[in-house]
């Protein structure tokens, strides 16, 4: 049975006065990692690379090796600025 769970935000614009609430519902089916998303991927180096800034107790046996070899590999076709390979 899949797993499910909602994300709840709250941002504000920087020149705005109140702030919104998002919502998101997620469904975790059981995919592996390797068969997720470029996108899915590479957010998951630059999230896993701020907890090892950070020296996060939540950074598990991430190391930057293996950030630098998920964003490698999950620049994708989609990097027309190149902001994933100067990550």
């Amino acid at each position: 049975m899949p797993s499910r769970l909602t994300v709840w935000m709250r941002y504000k614009q920087p020149d705005g006065g109140a702030s919104k609430e998002i919502e998101f519902p997620l469904t975790d089916n059981g995919q592996e990692f390797a068969a997720a998303s470029d996108d899915f991927k590479f957010a998951s180096a630059v999230a896993s690379f701020g907890m090892l800034l950070r020296d996060s107790q939540y950074a598990g046996d991430a190391s930057m090796a293996g950030v630098e070899e998920i964003a490698h590999d999950a620049i994708g076709e989609n990097d027309e600025n190149g902001y994933r390979t100067e990550f």
